[in-house]
């Protein structure tokens, strides 16, 4: 494959347990193609958070290579791997992060304010708008349903346009309806990712 968006060659993750090590993640090897869609399905407990978490340069990987956009991930530092995904990597976390002394509006500005885009509250308020909660933006995480949070997360991390796009469980809060709605959003043409 020529290029591609992320590529992953022999990947072990083992993280310390009081039992001993813990083998997470065992020679993963995976390439992903711009424009492709890929889902990670298995049980609970069976390392899909942390392939995603590797993904996205935010977990090391004990061996092995994790590149994205052409940038090799396990050879940067940090602050390296923060200032590479500020605006070519969007994020959702299965427990959100949001800033809880923060609006949802002000949330989702975040990243934009960060990379330096013009019209950072324009662009948030458009992206809650895209996820429904257009009537929201001035609630606090506190006063927003479960749900309602996932969705700022899910805005938050689409307002900066990101060239990869990761989220775990993205539709783990929603009723069938906003799931629906969501993943068709996720999916739909002409997003960057």
């Amino acid at each position: 494959m020529n290029n591609p968006v992320l590529a992953l060659e022999d990947v072990r993750l083992t993280l310390a347990g009081n039992a001993g090590p813990v083998e997470i993640l065992k020679g993963i090897t995976l390439n992903v193609a711009k424009g492709e869609t890929l889902g990670l399905v298995g049980p609970s407990g069976s390392g899909k958070s942390s392939l995603l978490m590797l993904m996205g340069g935010l977990e090391r990987a004990t061996s092995g290579r994790v590149q994205a956009l052409d940038q090799d991930l396990t050879a940067l530092d940090e602050d390296g791997l923060a200032r590479f995904r500020r605006g070519r990597m969007g994020v959702v976390f299965q427990n959100f992060h949001l800033i809880p002394s923060m609006t949802a509006l002000e949330n989702v500005a975040v990243p934009l304010e960060i990379m330096g885009a013009e019209d950072a509250f324009g662009r948030a308020e458009a992206e809650l708008v895209a996820v429904g909660l257009g009537a929201r933006i001035h609630h606090y995480p506190a006063q927003l349903s479960g749900g309602e949070q996932q969705r700022v997360a899910l805005a938050r991390a689409a307002a900066p346009r990101p060239a990869i796009f990761l989220a775990d469980e993205p539709t783990g809060n929603l009723d069938g309806v906003n799931g629906s709605a969501i993943m068709d959003l996720i999916f739909a043409t002409g997003r960057p990712w």
